[in-house]
């Protein structure tokens, strides 16, 4: 049994900020520069050194994206087709396919996260704060990194400059 393209490529609604549960005064400023801030750099000979020391948030670098975002990137770039399952399972069936295809093609690796904000319903992220030393890019291969995500997603993913994102877990516990 077949899963037909309309099921599969059923318009999702993007997010809307009127709609979202979480009241726009919660929502605390991220950096948009990539430099972050230094209340938000972890230190990690600190945090080896000081017992009292407290990591700051972690935050992660890169580009919002909706779920409608990963069905347009799947259908225009035909990944395989999901096997029949409930909405919920496709769409991240789907998500999970994308990942896949868009690390090989950047050949690094990226996440998938859940931003705090009403813009997105996810984050393809580069980086995140706390390992920012370790994993950071030259300017020239985060350029390409970058323009290879546009590429693929197109849309309002290409229109974008990277930003930090703050997790969602964070605020939710």
């Amino acid at each position: 049994m077949n899963t037909s393209d309309e099921d599969i490529y059923k318009p999702c609604p993007r997010p809307t900020p009127v709609s979202n549960w979480i009241k726009p005064e919660e929502y605390l400023k991220c950096p948009t520069e990539k430099t972050l801030p230094e209340e938000y750099r972890f230190n990690v000979r600190r945090w080896r050194l000081e017992p009292g020391y407290i990591k700051p948030r972690q935050l992660f670098y890169g580009l919002g994206v909706d779920i409608q975002d990963f069905l347009d990137y799947h259908q225009r770039h035909q990944l395989p087709r999901p096997p029949p399952m409930d909405q919920a399972s496709m769409w991240h069936f789907i998500m999970d396919k994308v990942m896949v295809d868009l690390i090989a093609h950047c050949r690094f690796h990226l996440q998938r996260i859940l931003p705090f904000t009403p813009k997105y319903d996810y984050t393809i992220a580069l980086y995140n704060s706390h390992h920012l030393s370790v994993t950071e890019l030259e300017d020239d291969e985060e350029e390409d990194v970058i323009r290879t995500i546009k590429e693929r997603f197109g849309g309002p993913v290409a229109a974008q400059k990277p930003q930090w994102f703050f997790l969602l877990m964070d605020f939710t516990r």
